[in-house]
């Protein structure tokens, strides 16, 4: 029994030593840097982040299933029209990232390391989810590793004894080459993985379809991006670019959780979910979902606790006061992270059963309850307003994701649950 768990150890130790990597880079930055230059990497990676999603069109959660559900020999060919599907999408939504520059949302200057790094990144996440999907969960969190933590580790020690290099442009130039390596490292797994390679005729029905799926999850997962996307330029419309970093460190801080959690639990747990389903195994389907929710309670309460007593030591390590005077607004987005991963148990069970609608109503609606709340608490809270809105919205999403998914299982797992 202990020797079956060690792979899944080593990977949630990768995968939490990637995690953190980010976590420290944050605190490495915030030493460093201004606050309000570390506002500004905290723009420029959440535009990165919602950029990536768009690109990409969701297309990989058609594929993904189809991978886990199709025999090996076949993988070549959904392998094959997934890069046709990607590069259809580059012609049509690359471009549209000028967006960001021709609003101003982002500066000029910075149009060469979006674009390099934007395309990478997209590489790189790809091949990780393709990864997982393939029941290669430790290759996936070395990938993992290497695309999120290794750059991390060799800059930070070097923009601590060379002042020179602390600056932002350094920190995209190594973000660059920890993508683009990562993505070479995890695509030659992949490529022998599905030897003998095989080129299989192009099939335009199965990649429309794939778009339909996809393009469904993708207004969905937009709406659920803009929230982590928007929030930052609503802080620094509320309360200038220097608090902007103040909260950028503590989204930071409190996401890390939440990415601890999506590496360790779900990345783990989901494919055999879907596999479980498919297959009409449901007892099993329910002991992984059953394995699912404890683990989320278990893991978010012993990292929220980790953070409750770790944050303010290392604020105080920082030695800037306006990180320290507000560390109620640290504790509030906490709040927003357990509820989230809360909500994603239902949202990988409507996965599953195929209830894609539900997913993306939920997504869909928490936008609008963001902008109401965010405006409501705006007036009395101004600095708390936007952690309240993203609150607000992510209780909403959870809320409606399991009453949509009570309502929605087959009448044959509900069967095999009570039997």
């Amino acid at each position: 029994m202990v020797k079956r768990q060690i792979p899944r150890i080593v990977n949630m130790g990768l995968r939490a030593l990637a995690v953190g990597s980010k976590f420290l880079l944050l605190f490495g930055l915030a030493k460093m840097l201004p606050p309000s230059e570390v506002g500004q990497y905290g723009l420029f990676a959440a535009a990165i982040g919602f950029s990536v999603l768009v690109i990409g069109g969701d297309f990989y959660t058609y594929s993904q299933r189809e991978l886990l559900s199709t025999e090996q020999k076949r993988w070549s060919f959904i392998l094959q029209h997934q890069v046709i599907a990607s590069l259809l999408l580059y012609l049509v939504l690359l471009p549209a990232q000028l967006l960001w520059f021709s609003f101003n949302l982002l500066p000029g200057t910075l149009i060469f390391w979006f674009f390099s790094i934007l395309v990478t990144e997209h590489f790189a996440q790809e091949i990780n989810r393709l990864l997982i999907a393939m029941r290669r969960p430790l290759v996936a969190s070395w990938v993992l590793f290497i695309r999120m933590g290794l750059w991390i580790w060799i800059i930070l020690p070097i923009m601590w004894f060379h002042p020179e290099y602390q600056a932002l442009e350094f920190v995209y130039l190594s973000w660059l080459i920890g993508t683009s390596l990562a993505f070479f490292t995890g695509a030659l797994v992949i490529w022998k993985e599905t030897r003998p390679w095989k080129w299989w005729a192009l099939d335009m029905a199965w990649i429309r379809k794939g778009f339909n799926v996809g393009m469904v999850f993708l207004v969905a997962t937009m709406c659920f991006k803009a929230l982590l996307t928007l929030d930052r330029y609503v802080v620094e419309h509320l309360a200038g670019k220097d608090f902007l970093g103040v909260y950028v460190l503590y989204i930071g801080m409190v996401m890390a959780v939440t990415s601890f959690m999506d590496s360790a639990v779900f990345s783990f747990l989901y494919p055999k979910l879907v596999r479980a389903f498919r297959q009409s195994q449901y007892p099993e389907y329910r002991r992984i979902l059953r394995e699912m929710v404890w683990s989320v309670f278990g893991f978010g309460l012993a990292l929220g606790a980790g953070v409750i007593i770790i944050a303010p030591l290392i604020l105080e390590w920082i030695g800037k006061s306006l990180y320290l005077e507000h560390l109620s607004l640290l504790w509030l987005l906490l709040a927003m992270s357990l509820i989230y991963n809360a909500g994603m148990i239902p949202h990988y069970g409507l996965y599953a059963i195929g209830d894609d609608r539900g997913i993306m109503i939920a997504h869909i609606s928490s936008l609008p309850v963001f902008v109401l709340a965010t405006a409501v608490f705006s007036t009395t809270l101004p600095l708390h307003a936007t952690a309240l809105g993203l609150l607000c919205a992510f209780s909403w999403m959870g809320l409606y994701k399991y009453w949509r998914y009570r309502n929605s299982e087959k009448p044959s797992l509900t069967t095999a649950a009570t039997s």
